[in-house]
């Protein structure tokens, strides 16, 4: 169960409906797993949602914007001129006030601060000068919608489990159409649980990496894809 048409299969073997059904057309189904799907994905911060973006400084610029596509306030890491801005020993950003209070009490530091405020980065010292796509930044995307047939959530293949909590919230949320709310409420807790079992096994592989190496190697995985303007945007 790995597709859009394969989770639409299921819902319609659960609920006992054809695929003519009047009160499950296949429209409000795929809503429904889309609205599961954006449930889901935004329970926890997932690694397969892990996103990295590169753009260019611009002098005397403080603020860029992040990816439109981007949660907002998910940045966690930030290179620039390849080195790592933030605090001490992860590099992450300063909660946004204290970085204003910071930069008032710091004039002239060369400390490397950075902030995230919504979905705009801010960096410290402000670049003096424009860059060549020397600004690396890592957050988290949003899944994409499921439109067509062959679409797969983050979850497909390497994590079965996920699909099956999409499953059953979204036949949660087609219940509380045909059916009253605490049966279908009843179901969206066991789907809940079965995302909190999954995310926890990740947790805990990744506290035993991070006991032998704390800090990730990370590959050159930018480059420039266009040759279009592309400066302060990413």
């Amino acid at each position: 169960m790995d597709s859009l048409s394969d989770i639409r299969t299921a819902i319609r073997s659960d609920l006992n409906v054809s695929d003519s059904s009047s009160l499950y057309p296949q429209t409000t189904i795929d809503l429904a797993i889309n609205r599961a799907h954006i449930k889901a994905t935004r329970l926890f911060n997932w690694p397969q949602l892990m996103d990295a973006k590169k753009t260019s400084t611009q002098s005397a610029i403080e603020n860029y914007d992040l990816p439109t596509t981007w949660s907002p306030d998910s940045a966690w890491r930030l290179e620039v001129d390849d080195s790592m801005y933030g605090e001490d020993p992860d590099g992450s950003p300063m909660d946004f006030n204290d970085y204003l209070l910071w930069k008032e009490d710091n004039t002239g530091s060369d400390d490397k601060k950075w902030t995230v405020h919504g979905n705009q980065l801010f960096i410290y010292p402000t670049p003096t000068s424009a860059g060549d796509y020397n600004i690396s930044v890592w957050g988290q995307k949003n899944a994409t919608e499921l439109t067509d047939d062959t679409d797969t959530t983050i979850f497909s293949y390497a994590m079965p489990e996920g699909n099956e909590a999409i499953l059953l919230e979204a036949l949660a949320i087609l219940k509380k159409k045909g059916e009253n709310d605490k049966s279908g409420q009843m179901v969206s807790e066991e789907a809940k649980q079965i995302l909190i079992v999954a995310y926890k096994k990740i947790r805990s592989a990744r506290a035993k990496y991070e006991k032998t190496q704390p800090f990730l190697e990370v590959p050159d995985m930018f480059g420039k894809t266009s040759t279009d303007d592309l400066i302060g945007r990413f």
